[in-house]
């Protein structure tokens, strides 16, 4: 994923959860309609199940959209399987990322501090699919519990992070840098145009998260990130290229 964020010359669309269109978020056919949409990277969530086998899937609770009850972890794949149209595993996601040269931005998605043993196995189990499915260096794996970042970087300091910010730190230039981190993601109405430009002096890279409005688009662009999600790609895309100021 560096090399992306590196070469960009533009802001970086990623499709939120592949794409919002007619397929099931998170599924290989939402995350194709994603890249055919103008994406140039696709956020997807992974999470565990009761079997140990890393999934592409959104929420932490199952009754949300299905007839299931409780968290990913406490099912099996074959039972997730019968229940969740369009469910794919990690394995089956980075298969098809490799053959279409796909970038990811790879949430681990959790419940604090109720899912962390939990995610512990979960980045056992995500490292060896990355090394034979060769997308190593074509993704980043962020979230919001920094213990479970941490444990990545041990696991394999190779693989790149990035930090979900809800807040506004002290120094979030000291924060990257003791967490080793690649990317600042945050709500784009908690940073201004000159953290982003420290942040992008140190080597960092920022993404103003999942935006929906209009509004709050047109203010990632002018403020500078290097990146945001959307669920429309196309959209976003072609809002960005009204004029050359979008890029700090």
């Amino acid at each position: 994923m560096r090399e992306l964020l590196e070469h960009a010359d533009r802001v970086l669309i990623g499709g939120h959860r592949g794409c919002a269109c007619r397929y099931t978020e998170n599924s290989i056919e939402a995350m194709e309609h994603g890249l055919l949409s103008g994406a140039d990277y696709l956020e997807i969530d992974i999470q565990l199940t009761k079997d140990g086998v890393p999934v592409v899937y959104h929420d932490t609770a199952l009754e949300k959209r299905t007839a299931l009850h409780g968290y990913v972890h406490e099912h099996t794949l074959d039972r997730l399987r019968e229940n969740c149209p369009g469910l794919c595993t990690f394995e089956e996601a980075m298969r098809w990322g490799c053959e279409r040269e796909a970038w990811f931005a790879l949430e681990i998605k959790t419940v604090p501090l109720d899912m962390q043993e939990v995610n512990f196995r979960l980045l056992e189990a995500m490292v060896p699919v990355l090394e034979k499915t060769g997308m190593k260096k074509r993704v980043f794996v962020f979230g919001p519990d920094y213990q479970v970042l941490k444990r990545m970087k041990q696991l394999d300091s190779e693989v790149e992070i990035g930090l979900i910010v809800p807040f506004i730190p002290a120094d979030p230039v000291e924060l990257m840098k003791s967490m080793d981190a690649m990317v600042y993601l945050t709500y784009i109405y908690n940073i201004t145009p000159d953290m982003i430009c420290r942040l992008k002096a140190h080597g960092y890279y920022v993404s103003g998260a999942i935006l929906r409005e209009e509004k709050w688009m047109e203010r990632a662009y002018a403020c500078g990130v290097t990146m945001f999600e959307a669920d429309d790609p196309g959209k976003a895309r072609r809002l960005g290229s009204a004029g050359p100021e979008e890029i700090a």
